[in-house]
């Protein structure tokens, strides 16, 4: 029988030889959920035997991901923020850039905001990412997860019920903040933000994901701009409420100007992702709404 060693190298040179991106970090995130061993694990027992099953199930994946099928509906899980969550077709893929968008509203939730018990809004949840991250992290906060397709909120509550914070995560159908019942501290939303005529042209691991979360219209704002223009309806944001959207750093000029018209008051701030790119515009109000 091969060494964990010998099978995580083969399938390696599989995936690279296929044209895989990130090969070596994707054969040894197979090999670790065959063997069901932890990623420590698979570095201090390389010279541990792999059974004939285990490589029979480690093949039936790699014939998968040879079509590129993103690995993460094949095994059917994606960590974001240190959490695993149940992902499929019917959901995007959570992605690094995401996290910024979590880490700056936790910081405003902890450092910036007066309200000991925030009412925040994850718009367009998807997998729930956004809204389980932020009641793992504030647990005096109440959460709306809102999403407009039934098969999508499917994947948010099974997320919501398997880290245990059903109590604090209300599940909301509707566009955009239409099904909020009451104002809220903080508007967080990934939304579809490409452009429709990109979605083509890019990986084909992305046109395996549901294209109403993914296309964004032709400029890919078309979703941006009715957040932005329903949050400055009365009963929206509380006074001092402050709105996060990720996007395209090419997109940020447009939206920072979308956002000053429509709240000429506010303080509008744009956060880095890890690579150093605009990726979240912050409006946090000052003044109220532009009536």
């Amino acid at each position: 029988m091969p060494s964990l060693r010998d099978v995580i190298q083969a399938t390696h040179r599989t995936l690279e030889s296929a044209g895989i991106p990130d090969a070596r970090l994707e054969a040894e995130v197979m090999v670790m959920d065959v063997m069901r061993m932890p990623r420590q694990a698979i570095f201090a027992e390389q010279e541990s035997q792999v059974g004939p099953q285990q490589e029979a199930q480690l093949a039936a994946i790699v014939e998968r991901r040879l079509t590129r099928e993103p690995l993460a509906y094949i095994l059917n899980y994606r960590e974001f923020y240190g959490v695993n969550l149940l992902v499929n077709p019917d959901v995007l893929i959570p992605r690094p850039e995401t996290e910024t968008l979590v880490e700056h509203a936790l910081f405003m939730a902890l450092m910036g905001m007066e309200s000991r018990e925030l009412v925040i809004a994850d718009v367009g949840t998807g997998t729930g990412a956004i809204a389980v991250n932020l009641a793992i992290h504030l647990p005096a906060a109440r959460i709306y997860a809102s999403d407009a397709f039934d098969p999508t909120l499917d994947v948010a509550a099974y997320n919501v019920r398997m880290h245990n914070v059903a109590d604090r995560v209300t599940l909301l159908k509707g566009d955009l903040l239409e099904s909020l019942p009451e104002p809220v501290d903080v508007i967080a939303a990934n939304l579809p933000y490409l452009p429709t005529n990109r979605i083509p042209t890019l990986q084909p691991e992305i046109q395996w994901e549901p294209v109403a979360a993914l296309d964004g219209g032709p400029d890919g704002l078309d979703h941006i701009r009715r957040l932005i223009t329903q949050a400055a309806e009365p009963d929206r944001l509380k006074p001092h409420g402050v709105i996060l959207l990720e996007m395209d750093p090419e997109q940020m000029d447009e939206a920072r100007r979308l956002a000053s018209e429509t709240f000429p008051n506010a303080e509008i701030t744009v956060e880095p992702d890890l690579a150093g790119r605009e990726r979240v515009l912050s409006v946090s109000l000052a003044g109220g709404y532009d009536e």
